[in-house]
């Protein structure tokens, strides 16, 4: 289902694939598209939620190895989708907490705090990959947030990006969207703001 204006076909959609306990909800898109507005948007929606980063599971790896990478290296090693899998979700599949670091952008490294991820509510794992074939079947609910690469593209240097690191980020999106096709996997297509 693809849908400009979620909000209110996305709660009917999340009501009916709430969870006793916890129900996982993964946001995915390219970078920029809108991922994060929607989960804030759930987020606000829902008191007892929590949103889960994606951009918290980058993988710390020293400048010239990351830029050595080609799209489908990216895609395998921008983020630690396992340490997602191993400290998020799995042990709130079971219904314990999760706990995990964050990366810190500023110094290519872990934070050293904890965060914890109580198995209680809606938690929304947002980012790009989240709908990758090893993580899917964590979640209750898929969604993909959709905007165009001009739109994208502005919004990244309005930020700050450096384009030569855009352009090899955009690579592996593009890899993992041909490669992975989440769209084929989403239960709803929402078209980003």
């Amino acid at each position: 289902m693809k849908m400009p204006q979620p909000l209110e076909a996305l709660h009917q959609l999340l009501e009916q694939k709430r969870e006793a306990l916890v129900t996982l909800v993964a946001i995915d898109g390219h970078s920029a598209a809108g991922k994060s507005t929607l989960a804030d948007q759930i987020h606000a929606s829902y008191p007892l939620s929590t949103v889960v980063r994606m951009d918290d599971f980058y993988r710390p790896l020293a400048p010239p190895a990351r830029a050595a990478l080609d799209a489908a290296g990216g895609y395998a090693w921008y983020y630690d989708w396992q340490r997602l899998e191993r400290q998020v979700l799995q042990p709130l599949r079971v219904g314990q907490a999760g706990r995990y670091q964050k990366y810190n952008w500023s110094l290519n490294r872990l934070d050293g705090l904890w965060h914890e991820v109580q198995p209680q509510g809606v938690v929304v794992v947002e980012g790009c990959y989240a709908l990758r074939p090893e993580l899917r079947s964590y979640f209750a609910l898929l969604l993909l947030v959709e905007s165009s690469a001009a739109r994208r593209w502005q919004r990244q240097l309005q930020r700050g990006d450096a384009e030569d690191w855009l352009k090899r980020w955009d690579a592996a999106e593009r890899y993992y969207m041909q490669t992975c096709r989440p769209e084929a996997y989403a239960d709803l297509i929402v078209a980003g703001e």
